[in-house]
This record gives C-alpha cells, structure tokens and sequence, in this order.
C-alpha cells in the first residue's frame, strides 16, 4: 500500500513538472513568434496579446510610457520608436529566462538615434497568461534613451 501511495506521487509530480515544462516552452515559442513578426507583421504580433494586455517601456525618460494592447501597436510601434529610431532597431536575443508564466529576455539592441548611436541592452519581462502575452516591461538605460534619442546632456552637478 505504501509503495502504491509513493508510485501515485511520484507520478502525479512528474505528470506536473512534464505539464509546466511543456507550458514554459509554449511560453518561450510564443515569445519568439512575437519578437519575429513585431515590426514586420502587427497583426500577426497583435495577436499573440491578451485582450488585457499592457507594455511599460521602464524608466523615467521622454519616451518612458505605458501603452495597453491598442496603442502598443499604433502609438509605441506606429509613431514613437520610429520618431526617435527611424532606421528601426536590430534586436539580438541573448538569453531566454524561463519562470513559466514569467519569462525574461536579455536583449542586445543596435541602433541610430538621432544623436547618434543607441546600442541599449535591455531586460525584458514578460507575464504569460492563457498562451497570450498579458504583460511586457522593457527595462533598459534610460540616461542612453534621452542622450542618444532626444539630444539631452548630462551635467556635473558642482
């Protein structure tokens, strides 16, 4: 009776850890399809949101803002980046942080701002619900964003 009852949990165990690997993996690949059709393919991208979706661009810079599923297509991708990164940005994925529902990318960006070269690095927090993307925060060098994209200097304070 007792290895019958230890059998049950362990194979109630495995069946849990098999089903969150599997959902962690599901997460990933969704993940990667949005970062392959994002600014070549909105809708397709659009898609892959949760209704209650929302993106946080993190930090306390101009272009810091929060967008919800809508305007994270037609404000942040439609009319703020290319503002301020008109020649796009080359996203290279260096690792991929996988917490099941929470997912974390570290990201190398290369870019031209308007004041020169913006290679940021980036932190980006994903929360999966349901197969969709509920929530992205994209943390990065602020004090890079508003010198290299809006022409801000830094001064000594004496």
């Amino acid at each position: 009776m007792k290895a019958l009852l230890l059998l049950a949990l362990a194979l109630t165990w495995s069946s849990t850890s098999l089903a969150e690997e599997s959902e962690a993996r599901s997460n990933i690949e969704i993940i990667d399809k949005f970062f392959a059709t994002v600014f070549s393919d909105t809708a397709e991208a659009k898609s892959l949101l949760h209704d209650d979706f929302s993106f946080q661009f993190m930090g306390i810079c101009t272009i810091c803002k929060s967008y919800n599923k809508e305007t994270f297509i037609t404000e942040w991708l439609g009319k703020d980046l290319p503002a301020v990164l008109p020649t796009g940005v080359d996203l290279e994925i260096v690792r991929k942080i996988d917490g099941g529902s929470d997912v974390v990318y570290i990201v190398k960006g290369k870019a031209r701002g308007i004041n020169g070269s913006y290679n940021n690095n980036y932190a980006m927090v994903f929360t999966m619900e349901g197969g969709q993307i509920l929530d992205f925060q994209e943390y990065h060098s602020d004090l890079l964003a508003e010198t290299r994209l809006y022409k801000k200097k830094i001064v000594d304070i004496e």
